[in-house]
């Protein structure tokens, strides 16, 4: 057997321990820790993070944010961590509100209300009950340029609820991939985020080796890989295109124990990491693939297909339409109406690029690589699909 435990290297798995980002968690813990001594006279605090994808900011965050809410408890405080992600619980401000509602409070949820008398409520609630609350709101910047409407006004601002009294909310962290969206916030918005975030700097080769390490320990069998395959990955990883982005070296450990266990190998070999490596990018992640919701994997696989049959960069919007019918009649699934959404929310996503409605691709893959690439990416979606 290569795999003792192939969970520990999905994208939703959280580690006890964060090697290398030890400093920033001492940080949060420096801006945000005080609140604990007296939450009732706390006032929310606002922070940012900035960092690359693949730099660790949601499992920081998440690990944080899981820690902050233990303390609590011990010090016998009522808290709670919410983790918000629009990318998985919903990109408009009336869905996210509700999800945040009945998370913290479903004593008080009602989808009679409207997305600011859900925050009121909400906050009329933990004060009534001495409850409080920690939220991390996660790719901040995927919302800001996927929607028009505004959550950093109203989560900036949630004291102006209750003036002069603490609203239970002790802080709200956002993370974004770089500071470039706050270039569509107005001034009003901006002056609320703050201007001085934490910065996560991309891991270096060392660093990821050191994270890999750890989690190959849980992952695999004794023996079922070396550090000098790990010393490879962490290296490939490191380097550009890959930037140091920790999820393409987690999806190489998967996709190649995989690939070895297919073959029946007692171990994981460079050779093994070098045939996935010609088969996958880093353009797309597992984790893109799990964010997705099911129409959106299904408009996804069109696009691939459609690809994969012109055996061209780009395809047109009319030809990923046609193809879309024929996987929902594959799938069984009724047929989507709003595929144009659907295709703009994956180049928000940054996993299609959109030139024009004639020219559709997939973001950053080689045309030399494309084909490979497009049937390695056709089996994990069609793997996340299954037939009514």
């Amino acid at each position: 057997m290569i795999f003792k435990d192939k969970e520990k290297l999905s994208p939703r798995y959280i580690p006890d321990t964060l090697p290398h980002r030890e400093k920033e968690i001492k940080i949060l813990k420096s801006l945000l820790w005080d609140s604990l001594e007296a939450p009732s006279r706390s006032f929310l605090k606002i922070l940012q993070i900035i960092g690359d994808v693949g730099s660790g900011k949601t499992v920081t965050t998440f690990r944080f944010g899981e820690d902050f809410q233990k303390e609590a408890i011990r010090r016998k405080i009522n808290l709670k961590h919410i983790y918000l992600n629009p990318k998985v619980h919903g990109a408009s401000r009336i869905i996210l509100y509700r999800y945040l509602v009945q998370e913290a409070a479903p004593e008080v949820f009602s989808a009679n209300l409207s997305a600011e008398e859900l925050l009121t409520e909400l906050i009329k609630h933990l004060q009534r009950s001495n409850r409080y609350l920690l939220i991390t709101f996660d790719e901040l910047d995927y919302f800001v340029k996927h929607s028009k409407e505004s959550v950093t006004y109203d989560l900036t601002r949630l004291n102006e609820i209750s003036p002069g009294r603490s609203v239970g909310v002790l802080g709200v962290v956002f993370t974004a991939r770089s500071t470039k969206f706050q270039e569509r916030l107005d001034k009003a918005e901006l002056s609320t985020l703050g201007a001085f975030p934490i910065r996560f700097k991309p891991y270096s080769s060392k660093e990821i080796f050191d994270i890999i390490y750890a989690r190959a320990i849980e992952a695999f069998q004794p023996k079922a890989i070396s550090t000098d395959v790990l010393e490879y990955i962490a290296d490939i990883t490191a380097k550009y295109p890959v930037n140091g982005d920790v999820r393409y070296a987690l999806d190489l450990l998967l996709y190649s124990g995989t690939l070895a266990t297919n073959e029946g190998a007692e171990s994981v070999n460079i050779e093994h990491i070098r045939k996935v490596m010609n088969a996958t990018h880093p353009s797309i992640a597992e984790e893109d693939i799990l964010n997705l919701s099911e129409e959106g994997k299904i408009v996804l696989l069109a696009i691939v297909r459609a690809l994969r049959g012109a055996k061209s960069p780009y395809v047109s919007l009319k030809n990923i339409r046609s193809t879309c019918g024929v996987v929902c009649e594959e799938y069984n699934l009724k047929s989507i109406e709003d595929i144009e959404e659907h295709v703009q929310d994956l180049a928000d996503r940054e996993i299609v690029d959109i030139k024009s409605l004639t020219s559709i691709g997939i973001s950053g893959v080689p045309t030399e690589a494309l084909e490979s690439f497009l049937d390695s990416l056709m089996e994990r979606i069609k793997f996340g699909l299954s037939k009514s």
